[in-house]
């Protein structure tokens, strides 16, 4: 079948830090003149969907919320749809709170977080012992525990930072415990794309920069995949890659997109 919707991951394939990478506007733009449905797969849980799709149009992506599905997205959705109502603890930024409680979740504070039902670590510039603590409580105490993403860092200007998956490790490691992980690559993540796009597995492309994370959600889901090295990504570390992790095209940048789709559908 062939291919009609394409899942783009969105930090080191459309984007790097704040920078648009080369002819990433031109390659979207004549996929959906050629009527490619695009969805824009991402690990972000900082911030709402509303604001990554502003964050994307100030540096010249015109991608529309509603093509836009977000690690903090799907996990607030999830934790809503099987906690409702439940108490709360969240490693994490205060837009991600905000939207959990909005969900009709009893978010926690710090000083109350050791007795929350639920835990999900996420994204947190100011975690601090006490916020990891607290997860820890909880989560030894019979708290179900989530991880919206496993990234193990988050890169800044100048320097990397602790991601969710580092943060959540810490946690699991404390208390013996694994996090149930939401973002990608997970089954939660492949469902919502699948609810998103509608269409079948054979006919779906994921393209992304991390085999661990972009390449793997294509193969839970049953797409087609394509490994982009632009971002974190080389060739020698493909050469490490787990088999299970290797793309079915290695592309050097975005522009080569289209006429890979090309050779697909031929």
């Amino acid at each position: 079948m062939a291919i009609q919707g394409i899942v783009f991951d969105v930090d080191g394939t459309l984007v790097l830090e704040e920078r648009v990478l080369d002819g990433a506007p031109e390659t979207l733009e004549l996929l959906r003149r050629l009527g490619y449905q695009l969805l824009f797969c991402t690990q972000q849980n900082q911030h709402s969907d509303r604001k990554i799709s502003d964050r994307l149009k100030s540096v010249g992506l015109d991608i529309p919320e509603r093509e836009i599905v977000s690690a903090g997205t799907v996990s607030v959705s999830a934790i809503a749809e099987r906690h409702p109502g439940s108490q709360v603890y969240a490693v994490g930024s205060t837009s991600l709170r905000d939207r959990l409680e909005k969900a009709g979740m009893k978010v926690l504070t710090d000083q109350q977080g050791e007795r929350a039902e639920v835990v999900l670590v996420a994204t947190d510039y100011n975690v601090n012992q006490m916020r990891l603590s607290a997860a820890a409580e909880a989560v030894r105490r019979g708290a179900i525990f989530y991880v919206t993403n496993l990234d193990r860092g988050e890169p800044m200007k100048d320097r990397i930072i602790p991601g969710p998956g580092s943060l959540a490790v810490a946690i699991a490691y404390t208390v013996r415990r694994r996090p149930i992980v939401l973002g990608k690559p997970s089954p939660t993540m492949v469902a919502a794309v699948r609810d998103h796009l509608g269409l079948a597995s054979s006919s779906i492309a994921v393209i992304g920069d991390q085999p661990a994370q972009d390449v793997r959600l294509g193969r839970m889901l049953g797409a087609a995949t394509a490994l982009l090295l632009s971002g974190v990504t080389t060739i020698d570390e493909l050469d490490r890659t787990p088999s299970s992790y290797l793309p079915d095209a290695v592309l050097t940048s975005i522009s080569e997109v289209p006429l890979w789709l090309e050779q697909v559908n031929a």
